[in-house]
């Protein structure tokens, strides 16, 4: 298992800002891929077993963002599924969708579609992302 590429880079940039992960997957075979990738984890995780309902209802997000101390409006959700887009938006987040499970035309209610997270990097209140062009 290898994270995905741009990862680490991204994560590396997010230098002293707030960030969480929501998954689907529970606790335990979140815990394994993200250290057989060589993941570092954030201070906030939301698993299946932290809400009662899946993806696309918003509560994992909406529960991340409070564990956090932010506005989910201020969040930026990095989703590769179209349900995880539609909890993203109705936890009232900006969408990021990088097409690496799905193809980039099943993602497009994404706020933006990347390839994968490569030219992503954080920056104090937003992330950038370099063009290709």
């Amino acid at each position: 298992m290898i994270a995905l590429p741009g990862v680490q880079d991204l994560l590396l940039s997010m230098d002293g800002l707030a960030w969480a992960i929501v998954t689907s997957m529970d606790r335990g075979q979140f815990q394994a891929r993200t250290a057989a990738a060589g993941i570092p984890l954030p201070e906030v995780v939301v698993t299946a077993e932290d809400v009662t309902e899946g993806k696309p209802d918003p509560s994992g997000y909406l529960l991340a963002a409070s564990r956090l101390g932010v506005d989910p409006a201020a969040c930026v959700v990095v989703e590769d599924a179209p349900a995880g887009i539609a909890a993203g938006h109705a936890a009232g987040a900006t969408v990021l969708a990088v097409a690496t499970s799905h193809a980039a035309s099943a993602l497009t209610a994404a706020d933006l579609v990347v390839p994968d997270l490569t030219a992503v990097r954080a920056e104090r209140g937003a992330l950038r992302v370099r063009s290709s062009t």
